[in-house]
């Protein structure tokens, strides 16, 4: 277990979660909110997951995390960290099964894993890359306090803009 919050659990990912993970990354709106993994098969969800967040673990101390209902265990998405390559920090992702999109469950897991990655982990700065078009995930960017910088290309030919914590306002004196 990692993180309890109000109404979810977050632990690491396992290869027992290829089944919930396989149908979460072939979701229609994961597709085309996030991006098709190409991943088909159960194998190929168990070969992601060992790749991915598992791996990810073990060299960065942090990946991405099962999110499930606290009061029955259902799974419902995954949220965590992602070290890229081009970025300097780690920036935070998450998705959430369209029967359970809207809820808030995401903003509520994503800034319980931002203190986690912030307080146990001490990493300082947290950022989020969203594709322009995406709205509903630029909205919970800015729910946990990060602002948009404008366009990156982490891959070519995929514009994404690039979050960033908000600077303090200096007050009046």
């Amino acid at each position: 277990m990692i993180l309890d919050t109000e109404r979810l659990r977050i632990r690491k990912l396992t290869v027992d979660d290829a089944p919930f993970y396989l149908t979460l990354l072939n979701q229609q709106s994961f597709i085309d909110g996030i991006h098709d993994k190409g991943v088909r098969t159960l194998e190929e969800a168990q070969d992601h997951l060992r790749q991915g967040p598992i791996a990810s673990y073990q060299d960065h101390g942090f990946g991405m995390y099962h999110l499930s209902l606290k009061s029955n265990g259902t799974p419902v998405g995954i949220a965590g960290l992602i070290q890229r390559d081009g970025l300097d920090y780690p920036d935070i992702g998450y998705a959430i099964t369209d029967t359970y999109f809207g809820l808030g469950l995401a903003t509520e897991a994503c800034e319980a894993i931002m203190i986690y990655g912030q307080q146990a982990l001490g990493l300082g700065t947290i950022l989020g890359v969203v594709s322009e078009d995406n709205l509903a995930s630029r909205r919970i960017l800015d729910k946990l306090g990060l602002e948009s910088q404008g366009s990156i290309e982490l891959t070519p030919g995929e514009e994404l803009l690039l979050y960033q914590p908000k600077m303090p306002s200096k007050r009046p004196r």
